[in-house]
C-alpha cells in the first residue's frame, strides 16, 4: 500500500512541478510543525500511514536529490519559479522554506537551510545591485 501511494504521490503531485526545487518546496509546505505531513488526497485514498510514509519518502529522495545540485541550477530554478511571468504562481519568496524530514541526522537539515539561506541571499543581492547597461 505504501508503495501505492509513493507512485501516486510523485505521478499526480510532484510530477505536476515541473522544477526540483518546487517539488521539496511544496512537500515542505505539507510538512506541519511536528514533522507530519498534511496531504488530504492521499490520506483519503490510501489511510493516514501510508500517505504519511510516501510523502516522507519523497521529501527524502527530493532533498537528498537537490543538495547533489549546484547552487546555480537551484538558484535559477528559484528565479524561474518566483517570476512574476510564472502563471502558476506556486512559489512565493516570502514563503520560501526547506526543510528536511524530521528524522533526518540534522546533517541534510543543514544543507537545505544553507542552501534556502543562499538562495535569499542572491535573490536581494540580484534586487539591490545596479544593472550596468
Amino acid at each position: 500500500m505504501i508503495v501505492k501511494a509513493a507512485d501516486d504521490f510523485k505521478r499526480r503531485s510532484l510530477n505536476a512541478l515541473p522544477t526540483l526545487l518546487e517539488r521539496l518546496a511544496y512537500i515542505c509546505s505539507l510538512q506541519m510543525a511536528d514533522g507530519t505531513y498534511s496531504h488530504w488526497g492521499l490520506t483519503r485514498t490510501f489511510g493516514a500511514r501510508a500517505a504519511q510514509e510516501a510523502v516522507r519518502l519523497a521529501h527524502v529522495e527530493t532533498a537528498a536529490e537537490l543538495v547533489r545540485e549546484p547552487i546555480r541550477e537551484i538558484f535559477s530554478e528559484y528565479q524561474y519559479a518566483t517570476s512574476t511571468g510564472n502563471e502558476r504562481g506556486l512559489l512565493r519568496a516570502e514563503s520560501f522554506v526547506l526543510n528536511a524530514p524530521v528524522n533526518d541526522d540534522g546533517l541534510l537539515g543543514a544543507h537545505l537551510r544553507l542552501l534556502q539561506n543562499s538562495v535569499q541571499a542572491l535573490a536581494r543581492q540580484g534586487r539591490t545591485t545596479p544593472q550596468v547597461a
